[in-house]
């Protein structure tokens, strides 16, 4: 189970654009505020493909009337990546994963 979660974030950053690198001194006066918001861009790109996972992965849970275990390990996976590569605090994403439903499931 880890190791598809694993293969499908891997596909899943491979798959995603990554912002050109220049040498700085090639970029002039502005260039280092262009190139910082080019690479704030991707990481928001990227914060917002996990995010459209994650809205299919609800819609599919509430059609089915709760998630399976591998729609379960994969919210708490990209909450794991939304925490480490985002920035996210644990209290955010937990309150996140509530809000996705995971935790009407102890009821």
């Amino acid at each position: 189970m880890l190791t598809s979660i694993q293969r499908f974030f891997s596909w899943l950053r491979s798959s995603l654009p990554r912002p050109q690198t220049c040498s700085t001194t090639e970029l002039g006066p502005f260039g280092l505020d262009h190139a910082f918001a080019a690479f704030e861009q991707g990481d928001w790109l990227a914060e917002l493909e996990l995010l459209q996972l994650v809205n299919a992965l609800q819609r599919s849970a509430i059609s089915r009337g709760g998630y399976d275990g591998r729609a379960f390990d994969l919210m708490f996976a990209i909450a794991d990546v939304l925490e480490a590569d985002h920035g996210w605090s644990f209290e955010q994403s937990d309150a996140w994963l509530e809000r996705m439903g995971l935790w009407e499931e102890e009821v």
